[in-house]
């Protein structure tokens, strides 16, 4: 998609550069232009798209991330429960065979123990499915974002604050761009320039 937004905007500056060096009329400069500024608007929305897919993907991550610290947690307690549980309903057999209204009890406390088990080995596997299936294609996504423009941007700064750092060139070369100071065709024009044309 990305090249042939490339291709696109190629495309367009020819039509300029003929529209500059002939007396053509003012309506296929006008046309051109419009091309532009829609091709600009499109390359900001993919852009704030790939933002606002990576903010989610790390938000997916963290929620996927405590809720396998919680599950780990509360099985390791239930663990802990459980072998108390089992040591006492040996103890119990052992000194009193007669005391079979506290072993039923028991009993029924491990097999609810073993149930709470089960249903937390189910929530693991379930919080593994969800990481293998949302994780991957967010990833991939975002590699190929930044595999593209070679610009690995800061999503912590202040909304209005376009940040980064791009590798494209022999040294690396911050971004630091006010939005609020800068038009679209601006800050679009200026990543454009920081993109190799080698390809």
């Amino acid at each position: 998609m990305l090249c042939e937004q490339i291709k696109e905007y190629v495309d367009v500056s020819r039509e300029i550069v003929k529209v500059m060096v002939s007396d053509s009329a003012a309506v296929a400069l006008k046309k051109s232009l419009d091309r532009q500024e829609a091709m600009i608007d499109l390359l900001l929305d993919t852009e704030t798209e790939a933002s606002q897919l990576i903010r989610d993907f790390m938000a997916v991550e963290e929620k996927v991330a405590q809720t396998l610290l919680d599950t780990e947690e509360t099985k390791q307690k239930t663990s802990s429960k459980l072998q108390k549980i089992e040591r006492e309903l040996q103890e119990k057999i052992e000194k009193n065979s007669s005391l079979e209204s506290g072993i039923k009890f028991l009993q029924k406390e491990l097999e609810e123990l073993k149930m709470m088990e089960e249903e937390i080995a189910d929530m693991e596997r379930e919080a593994d499915e969800d990481t293998t299936t949302v994780i991957p294609s967010a990833v991939y996504l975002a590699k190929l974002f930044h595999n593209v423009t070679k610009i690995d941007w800061d999503y912590n700064c202040d909304p209005s604050l376009i940040k980064g750092i791009h590798y494209g060139g022999e040294i690396a070369q911050p971004i630091s761009i006010d939005s609020n100071q800068h038009s679209k065709i601006f800050i679009c024009n200026y990543l454009w320039s920081l993109l190799s044309t080698d390809w």
